[in-house]
C-alpha cells in the first residue's frame, strides 16, 4: 500500500492523555493549566503528555486561564546593540517561564510607537514591557500620557528605565546615574583632570541624568564641568564627536573620554587612534553598556555594564506580578567593568 491510501493517525487528544495517566479530563486541564493538583497525579499526567506527544492549544489554554502566556516587548530601535542585548536577554528569561516574547521596533518615532503598542494590546499579550521611547522624553506630550494610561488600564505596563509623570506602572530601573558616577571616579582616580562627555540628545532623560551626574562627580573633584558634545547614539555621532574635540587646541582637550554609549564610545576611539593617538596612553575612552562590541573592540573598551541577566530576571518578575495586578518598583545597581581603553595619565 502506499502512503496515500494508509490511515492517517489521529492527532492526540486531552482524552488519550487522561485515559493513558488514570485520571479524569478534568484532572489533566488542571494540571496542564497549572493548577494545585496531588502530586502523584501530576507527575502521571506529564509522563502521559510525554509519552504521547500530546501538544497543548495554547489558544484553548489561553482562554481557560484568561493568559496569553504572550509578552509584548516594545522598544526604540533594535540595531541598538543595547536595545537587542536587552532584547535577547529578556527572551531566554521569558522562555525559561513558560512566556513568549513578542518584538515590535518602533525606529525612533512615537507615532509608530503608539501603533505598536495598541498592536500589543490587541494581540492580548499578558502584559507590555516598554522600553526607551516616550517613557524616555523630558518634556513628554500629554496625549502621550493619557494614551499610556488608556493602554494600561487594558493591558498591564512594565517601564523599562524610563517614567511617565502620573503614571502608576510597575518599572525597573538600572540605576545609570551611579553607573556615570563610578565611570567619572573611575577615571579621575587615573589622575585625569580633562574628562568629556560624548554623545546623548538633549531632550532625552537618561542624556540629562548622565550629565548631570558627570558634571557633579567633577565638582565634587574641584573641577569645571567638563567638555560635552551633543549627538545621537551610533558610531558614526561618536566618530563627529571626537573630530570636534581633535579641533579644540591641544591644552584644552579632554585627557579622557566618556561616552554615551559603546558604540559612541568605539566610534570616538577609532578617530582618535586614526589621528595618531594611543588609547589609553594620549586618551582613555570609557563606554556605557558593556555590549559585545565592547568586549570585542581593541583595546577592549572599558564600560558600565547594564548586568543584562539580572536586568532580564527583574523584568521578568516585574511583568508576572503585574499580571496578577501588581506594580513593583525594581532597582538594579550597575557594574564597572575596566578593560584596556583606561588607564593613568602619562
Amino acid at each position: 500500500m502506499t502512503n496515500s491510501t494508509q490511515k492517517r493517525s489521529r492527532p492526540v487528544t486531552i482524552y488519550d492523555v487522561a485515559r493513558l495517566s488514570g485520571v479524569s479530563t478534568s484532572t489533566v486541564s488542571r494540571v496542564i493549566n497549572g493548577k494545585r493538583v496531588d502530586a502523584d497525579m501530576t507527575a502521571r499526567v506529564q509522563q502521559a503528555i510525554s509519552d504521547t506527544g500530546f501538544q497543548i492549544n495554547q489558544l484553548a489554554r489561553g482562554l481557560y486561564t484568561q493568559q496569553s502566556r504572550m509578552l509584548g516587548c516594545v522598544l526604540p530601535d533594535i540595531s541598538n546593540p543595547f536595545f537587542a542585548t536587552l532584547f535577547m536577554a529578556t527572551e531566554r528569561q521569558a522562555l525559561r517561564h513558560g512566556y513568549t516574547l513578542l518584538l515590535c521596533n518602533s525606529l525612533d518615532d512615537l507615532a509608530v510607537e503608539a501603533e505598536n503598542l495598541r498592536i500589543m494590546s490587541e494581540r492580548q499579550v499578558d502584559a507590555i514591557v516598554l522600553i526607551g521611547g516616550r517613557i524616555n522624553e523630558l518634556h513628554p506630550d500629554p496625549a502621550l500620557i493619557q494614551d499610556t494610561q488608556r493602554l494600561q488600564e487594558r493591558t498591564p505596563l512594565v517601564l523599562v528605565n524610563g517614567a511617565l509623570p502620573g503614571l502608576d506602572s510597575a518599572w525597573v530601573q538600572v540605576d545609570e546615574v551611579a553607573g556615570v558616577r563610578q565611570a567619572t571616579r573611575h577615571l579621575l582616580a587615573l589622575g585625569h583632570r580633562r574628562i568629556g562627555f560624548l554623545g546623548g540628545l538633549p531632550h532625552v532623560r537618561a542624556t540629562d541624568q548622565k550629565r548631570a551626574a558627570f558634571q557633579e562627580e567633577l565638582g565634587q573633584a574641584g573641577l569645571p564641568p567638563g567638555w560635552t558634545y551633543d549627538s545621537a547614539y551610533t558610531l558614526q555621532d561618536g566618530a563627529e564627536g571626537m573630530r570636534a574635540m581633535l579641533a579644540l587646541p591641544e591644552d584644552r582637550r579632554p585627557t579622557a573620554m566618556l561616552g554615551i554609549n559603546d558604540p559612541v564610545a568605539v566610534g570616538a576611539a577609532h578617530v582618535a587612534i586614526g589621528a595618531g593617538l594611543k588609547i589609553p596612553a594620549d586618551l582613555s575612552v570609557v563606554g556605557f553598556d558593556d555590549t559585545a562590541l565592547a568586549a570585542t573592540f581593541y583595546p577592549a573598551l572599558t564600560t558600565v555594564s547594564h548586568r543584562y541577566d539580572r536586568l532580564a530576571e527583574l523584568i521578568l518578575e516585574a511583568a508576572m506580578r503585574a499580571v496578577q495586578g501588581k506594580k513593583v518598583h525594581l532597582t538594579l545597581l550597575p557594574e564597572l567593568v575596566v578593560r584596556a581603553s583606561s588607564g593613568h595619565l602619562s
